[in-house]
């Protein structure tokens, strides 16, 4: 038989404390997961509404669409996705040491449909001639 100092094991303190630390740490481990996710759909969604925001100035670059001064707001697909975009078409012109002619800005503001457009998830500026 072992002598009474002589006893291995835990004690019960010993035994809460260490929960009480793996409780601690599986819960800053499940926060920092949700926080990772929640981000990852964020820049998913961001992304998506880039590539809404290119694709509409390509159209306007390749010709597929009038370059006519004004406000617009469409409607797209992406992706499985429905997003509302806002393109405002002014006339610029560029300061230069030498003259240049009027070229029309398009700045193109994109965002979820059943999103607000006061925030907008990508804008993308491009120019094109008249």
């Amino acid at each position: 038989m072992l002598a009474r100092g002589a006893r291995r094991g835990f004690t019960l303190l010993e035994v809460l404390i260490a929960l009480v630390v793996l409780g601690v740490a599986l819960g800053a481990l499940i926060k920092a997961g949700s926080e990772h996710a929640r981000n990852t759909a964020y820049l998913q969604e961001r992304t998506l509404a880039g590539w809404v925001a290119s694709n509409l100035l390509a159209d306007y670059e390749a010709g597929l669409r009038r370059v006519d001064v004004g406000t617009q707001r469409i409607q797209s697909t992406l992706a499985d996705r429905e997003w509302e975009a806002r393109i405002e078409i002014t006339d610029t012109v560029i300061d230069a040491p030498i003259e240049l002619p009027a070229v029309r800005r398009i700045e193109v503001r994109v965002w979820p449909l059943d999103g607000h457009p006061d925030h907008p998830l990508a804008q993308a500026t491009s120019y094109a001639l008249p």
